[in-house]
């Protein structure tokens, strides 16, 4: 039976700190002809233990598992976070879950990693009791440039419209998936149809604004000027991501797509009326054509 590596973490966003975790694990394995298993907790902890109101997520937990799958995974395990798993030592923790669930001879995590009940457990306990049962374990450094890379610090450039250097810490560009339902039609009115796209309540929605975007829409990937807000020209009050597509023609509703957002254009605004807003969202179009033309 092959031993198994277990990366181990959270990984909202497997962003490029939580890639570096993959990739020491990928590298354990392959000296000991093992597995790799990334191990993630769902719900996100917060919503258990109460302590203040839970983060914004940055993937749903399928879109995570397909990142971790892709950045080297062979296997994604989802660890149950409940009352009872809260309660754990650091102990019970690797002795009952890593072990005993997973089959962990081999566990790598983040350098901050905490765990057992009220976090406890450090790197060096983990490393401490893995030993103590033949196996062993290790941190790995998730900074890049000397920035820490984080969730919570991506999540905070999000809420800033700033997605090119939130992309950047990802080591992709940020994703919202969404099924396109029928929105007010005014879009398709003043010429500029757009997919209104409802993303899962508890993702991050970047602030407010227009963005460069790309829709990917089964296999096939187009450009898009996007509106993320609540288009205060109509007095509409409800925040929505409305995509136009370019150079696209068909029917969208009802399809799942992942909107990627590249550079944010400009912040939202009221216009004067129609004809004051159809010649910025042309101009918004032609910068988004430009600012995605052969970033894929």
């Amino acid at each position: 039976m092959r031993p198994v590596v277990v990366a181990l973490g959270n990984f909202d966003g497997v962003h490029l700190g939580h890639r570096a975790v993959l990739a020491r694990a990928v590298e354990e394995a392959r000296l000991r002809d093992g597995l790799v298993v990334a191990a993630t907790f769902w719900p996100h902890p917060r919503t258990v233990i109460g302590r203040g109101e839970p983060p914004g997520l940055l993937t749903t937990l399928d879109a995570r598992r397909e990142e971790l799958l892709r950045s080297g995974a062979d296997e994604v395990r989802v660890i149950p976070f409940d009352k009872t798993l809260s309660k754990k030592s650091p102990r019970e923790f690797v002795e009952d879950v890593l072990i005993g669930d997973l089959g962990a001879a081999s566990v790598v995590v983040g350098e901050n990693f905490r765990f057992g009940y009220k976090a406890a457990g450090d790197v060096g306990d983990l490393v401490r009791i893995m030993r103590e049962h033949g196996g062993d374990a290790r941190a790995v450094e998730v900074r890049g440039n000397g920035v820490e890379i984080s969730s919570t610090r991506i999540r905070a450039l999000l809420g800033q419209g700033e997605v090119a250097e939130a992309s950047g810490l990802l080591g992709r560009h940020y994703a919202v998936r969404g099924e396109v339902v029928v929105g007010d039609r005014r879009g398709r009115a003043i010429g500029f149809p757009t997919a209104n796209v409802v993303p899962d309540p508890a993702v991050v929605v970047p602030a407010r604004g227009v963005y460069a975007c790309r829709v990917r829409v089964g296999e096939d990937v187009f450009a898009a000027c996007t509106n993320v807000g609540v288009a205060p020209t109509f007095g509409r009050g409800e925040s929505r991501i409305e995509a136009h597509l370019l150079d696209f023609e068909g029917d969208l509703y009802g399809r799942i797509v992942d909107v990627l957002f590249l550079h944010r254009i400009r912040g939202e605004r009221r216009f004067s009326g129609v004809e004051e807003l159809k010649e910025q969202i042309g101009r918004d179009v032609e910068e988004a054509r430009r600012l995605t033309e052969g970033n894929a």
